[in-house]
């Protein structure tokens, strides 16, 4: 048998060889891919993951082996389209491993900006969307500076839009606003659709945050429209997928049922798990809500969703999926398998970045005394119950302190105290109730539900004065025309920073910002034009800022920055930025072609002033000096 073989092999040896040969070439001609021709791949990669992501990947995946004989240029480039199709596949810890490949070699390059920049973002996306929120922060920021430097309008809107979204994440509503906003002018500028339709849906989320669901809705219908006119399929699909999840908000079921239909027929065998779970999962949600309630298919998608959340990484995606899971669950009368599916939900709750604007805890506890109500268990209903209104108003006052109207609404301390004291008088009659209802053990049920009208009555009313002393508050530390930080808390901010810096022998750097030929502005435009132009400056300021830095008015054309733990050093880098940001700016005021600030600095180290004040006059005696040397400048205390 064995000789029978070898004489086989040995007569067709020719062919065989012959065919070892061809596979041999072939091989030899994938290993010398010229760089012309490995550029051509990569192009064909990042056109294909617009399209077909996985597609994409696998591409991508068969040219690996040949990765390392090509330049920096090109690996560097490799990483930076394969960790975007990871991302786009919801891939975000292989995302974010592949763009920190990228990132140490494009440290390697002579010139390696753009790919620095890019990189980073997709790194800072990754890890938003695995919850880590300050990390994301880091590399947005690093990732803005980098296109900054380059004066690159493209990757600069695209850095601010990363950063706007986590400020809306963080509740901080206001700088969100002022973020995307800016972002928004320029991308208009250079009228890049894709551009405008991350922006759209981003803004779309964040009204959608502070409860303006029309508003919301109009920008998630621009974003869809961008997506497709830029041919990005999938981040349309995304974009159609917040219009259903807006008008499931505002309690459209039907509406939100018939575009879910539509995704429903969108899913392909490249879309990714994380989309396919939050459909499924929101078109439970939907179907069990709407007037005619469908129990039976909202728990057959319910059910679906399951088997594509088990392939998510998002922490939040998980944790939602189990509270839908338990309504559906208590509207089919399956209380035990309902509170099963609550306390998988708590184990999650405990991991849940503490930072992530999310109901997800008071929706465990309502329901929570929903269920132990219908089984009977008054006493854990109660107790439940009065955690679910305590947590429920602590929320409602955290909402509202970030809400965006804050800033153009004025409150009276007057009616804040009276409404203080009516709270007050409503609490001592609440006491009494309270002291009386607790005396008849025997009848929980009604214990639950008076308890229930009570505290409702005590959120209302605590709500109500939070709001008001928040709002009248805000009124007395913000700029009425700019909305910085005003005068006086300045002063206040500025005392606190400096003693700090003493009591901790760190050094505080001040800024004294003024506008050069300002009064020729309002002597030739006009003082509305002035104030247009200050308002501008004011969101110049701002973005440039870092989290820790304070931006305010001191009055007229006068701006001050305090930078608390900041070196002088620090300190100029942080001013020659603004300096050229508002040098370099194209202002929305037509009348405007240019405008130029002066800064002063002086900063308190070693104890070398003696008080706020006088650290404030040095740094107004060193704007002086750049204002006398030609303005445009920046002068500092040696």
């Amino acid at each position: 048998m064995l000789k029978s073989f070898v004489k086989l092999t040995l007569q067709n040896s020719g062919p065989i060889l012959l065919f070892l040969l061809l596979i041999s070439c072939k091989s030899n001609a994938l290993q010398s891919l010229t760089d012309n021709d490995f550029n051509a791949f990569l192009l064909r990669a990042e056109q294909l993951n617009d399209r077909d992501p996985k597609a994409a990947l696998l591409l991508l995946n068969a040219h690996k082996d040949e990765l390392n004989s090509q330049p920096l240029t090109n690996q560097v480039n490799y990483y930076r389209i394969q960790s975007t199709a990871y991302s786009d596949q919801a891939l975000y810890s292989l995302s974010a491993e592949s763009a920190e490949r990228g990132l140490k070699l494009a440290k390697q390059m002579n010139n390696p900006s753009i790919f620095i920049a890019e990189l980073a973002y997709i790194k800072g996306f990754s890890l938003e969307s695995l919850g880590d929120f300050d990390g994301a922060f880091q590399f947005y920021q690093n990732g803005l500076d980098v296109a900054r430097s380059m004066n690159d309008q493209k990757l600069t809107a695209r850095g601010l839009i990363n950063i706007g979204a986590i400020y809306y994440l963080r509740k901080n509503y206001k700088q969100s606003l002022i973020t995307l906003n800016y972002a928004l002018t320029l991308a208009n500028e250079i009228a890049d659709e894709a551009l405008l339709g991350d922006i759209s849906s981003e803004l779309g989320i964040l009204y959608g945050y502070l409860g303006e669901q029309q508003q919301a809705n109009d920008y998630f219908q621009q974003s869809y429209q961008h997506f497709k006119n830029s041919g990005k399929h999938n981040y349309a699909l995304n974009s159609l997928h917040n219009v259903a999840i807006n008008h499931a908000n505002q309690s459209n079921y039907e509406k939100a049922i018939s575009v879910y239909r539509i995704l429903e027929s969108e899913i392909q065998e490249n879309t990714s798990n994380e989309f396919i779970a939050g459909v499924y999962r929101s078109l439970a949600w939907a179907l069990l809500n709407k007037d005619d309630s469908d129990t039976e298919n909202a728990y057959r998608y319910i059910l679906l969703a399951g088997e594509y959340v088990k392939e998510t990484e998002q922490h939040l995606m998980k944790l939602q999926y189990l509270i839908d899971k338990a309504y559906i669950l208590e509207k089919m009368k399956r209380y035990d398998e309902a509170l099963l599916n609550l306390e998988q939900a708590e184990v999650l709750l405990e991991g849940k970045a503490s930072d992530i604007d999310d109901t997800s805890e008071l929706n465990i506890l309502y329901l929570r005394a929903e269920l132990y109500y219908t089984l009977g268990q008054y006493q854990k209903a109660y107790q439940i119950q009065t955690q679910y209104f305590t947590k429920s108003i602590a929320y409602s006052a955290a909402r509202e302190t970030t809400e965006i109207d804050e800033l153009r609404l004025q409150y009276q301390s007057e009616t804040t105290q009276r409404k203080k004291n009516i709270l007050e008088k409503k609490q001592n009659i609440q006491d009494l109730q309270l002291q009386q209802m607790t005396l008849d053990t025997n009848n929980r049920q009604v214990l639950v539900g008076l308890l229930a009208v009570s505290l409702l009555i005590l959120a209302w009313f605590l709500y109500r004065v939070v709001k008001g002393k928040r709002k009248l508050e805000l009124a007395t530390r913000t700029d009425s025309l700019t909305g910085v930080t005003n005068r006086r808390r300045l002063l206040e901010l500025g005392e606190r920073y400096f003693q700090q810096a003493l009591a901790q022998q760190q050094a505080f750097s001040v800024c004294m910002i003024d506008i050069d030929f300002f009064k020729k502005v309002n002597d030739l435009f006009g003082h509305s034009i002035g104030d247009k132009i200050l308002k501008e400056i004011a969101i110049h300021g701002q973005n440039v800022m870092r989290a820790s830095d304070v931006f305010g008015r001191l009055g007229g054309e006068e701006f001050i920055v305090l930078l608390p733990n900041t070196s002088q050093s620090d300190a100029l880098e942080v001013a020659q930025r603004l300096r050229k940001n508002i040098e370099q700016a194209k202002w929305q005021t037509q009348e405007i072609n240019q405008l130029t600030i002066s800064i002063g600095i002086a900063t308190l180290s070693q104890r070398n002033y003696s008080d706020f004040a006088t650290l404030l006059k040095a740094a107004d005696a060193q704007l002086s000096n750049a204002k006398h040397s030609g303005r445009n400048k920046v002068s500092y205390d040696n």
